[in-house]
């Protein structure tokens, strides 16, 4: 961290201000409906746990025991359908939701080992945040607000369109077709094809199962879609910080004030731009890892989604895989557009400083300027840890790696 914590300031007694945390709702909704906090808005040092605590941690502990069982047993099914040759296209298909199941089962793991770095990290996003109505229109911080919220109901949205017409298709199709219709004879399907040691068909712990996969698969979702989410409300915050240093910048005329005024200027906008430059910086060492996850994942998912498409099925299959590739292209694409706005933004420093007419300053004010020029050569990048800078550039190689693999898949299912 780039500069020491203060006692935390009072929320802004003007209604019409902003907190910070209305950037983090739905993350703080979706984190709390598997019963953890990504961070802690009192010193976790100070707060002690209590019965709210205990309940939410149990309910976490089953909530990931209920998981990785499921894991599991998907796990199985793929490993004895390609080692006996059979279910083949199962198979592939169930290789495209064990993927999404490990990264979202990683994140979640991640984000859990990283709460205290994560508080601290809020914790000085809330010292620059401001605090009055007035400070908050110079931002523009309800325009970044609004945009993020919409990004963030589109992206949540799909999500659960998605897993819920996974989970519910079988008893959906029950419903209509036996139930109320009763024209067919209902086959007990799982939502996703596993391995029990046991036959589940016509008995109890078919809808034991039933339970344990909708759980499981909503489980995943909240982690990924958090974390996700969680991440780009720390860059839409970045971006809003890089913005409004630009225009202080831009819009500081040298020379009409007293120098001694020019240079507190200066040496303000120099810590602000150092404090940003360490935030962006801790943001990669909390997501890093979360970003190449999301990365290495997508291509493998893309891959298999568009295998399954070429090979032909019936039609409630085909469109079910069409939802799941337009959302991994969705999220792909959503991660890259914050990361190329992050980098746009930081350039924007730099720009600030051309256009800045600091030749009419003092010369410890012209000396002084150098050292904010020099930082702002390098634009700040989000990093899948030190393998990868992430830009749109970075999606356009991943769909190429993608369709290499589709090429490798497909040549192979064909011999």
């Amino acid at each position: 961290m780039f500069f020491e914590l203060r006692k935390r300031p009072k929320e802004p007694k003007d209604g019409k201000a902003k907190s910070l945390y209305t950037f983090f709702r739905f993350v703080d909704f979706f984190y709390l409906s598997i019963g953890m906090k990504a961070y802690d808005r009192d010193s976790p040092n100070t707060s002690k746990p209590d019965g709210h605590r205990t309940v939410l941690r149990c309910y976490f502990i089953f909530q990931m025991l209920n998981l990785n069982v499921v894991l599991l047993s998907e796990i199985i099914y793929v490993f004895l359908a390609f080692s006996s040759g059979n279910n083949f296209l199962e198979a592939t298909m169930n290789l495209s939701f064990i993927g999404f199941v490990i990264i979202g089962d990683l994140k979640i793991r991640h984000i859990w080992s990283k709460r205290r770095h994560i508080t601290k990290v809020v914790q000085c996003f809330e010292l620059l945040h401001p605090k009055t109505a007035e400070k908050q229109k110079e931002y523009k911080l309800n325009d970044y607000l609004c945009s993020y919220r919409r990004v963030s109901i589109f992206y949540f949205g799909m999500h659960l369109i998605l897993i819920w017409t996974y989970n519910l298709y079988w008893a959906v199709y029950y419903l209509i077709y036996d139930f109320w219709l009763d024209v067919r004879h209902f086959e007990q399907m799982l939502p996703y094809f596993c391995w029990t040691p046991w036959d589940w068909k016509g008995n109890w712990s078919y809808y034991v199962l039933y339970i344990s996969q909708n759980i499981a698969g909503q489980t995943c979702l909240s982690g990924q879609l958090a974390a996700d989410m969680f991440m780009c409300a720390l860059v839409t915050l970045l971006i809003m910080h890089f913005k409004r240093l630009s225009e202080q910048i831009e819009q500081h005329v040298a020379g009409v004030l007293p120098a001694n005024q020019d240079l507190g200027f200066l040496q303000t906008s120099i810590v602000y731009h150092q404090r940003l430059l360490g935030l962006t910086k801790d943001v990669n060492q909390i997501f890093g890892v979360s970003l190449f996850c999301n990365f290495t994942s997508s291509i493998f998912i893309i891959c298999f989604v568009i295998f399954q498409m070429t090979i032909g099925g019936n039609l409630d299959n085909m469109v079910m895989l069409m939802l799941f590739l337009l959302c991994a292209m969705v999220q792909v694409f959503m991660i890259g557009n914050y990361a190329q706005s992050l980098v746009n933004s930081s350039d924007l420093v730099g720009e600030a400083v051309y256009n800045h007419n600091w030749y009419l300053g003092d010369l410890r004010y012209r000396k002084l300027m150098l050292m904010i020029m020099q930082r702002a050569q390098r634009p700040n990048y989000l990093k899948a840890t030190n393998f990868l800078e992430v830009s749109l550039v970075t999606v356009t190689d991943l769909l190429q790696l993608s369709y290499k693999f589709f090429a490798l898949v497909r040549t192979m299912y064909a011999e």
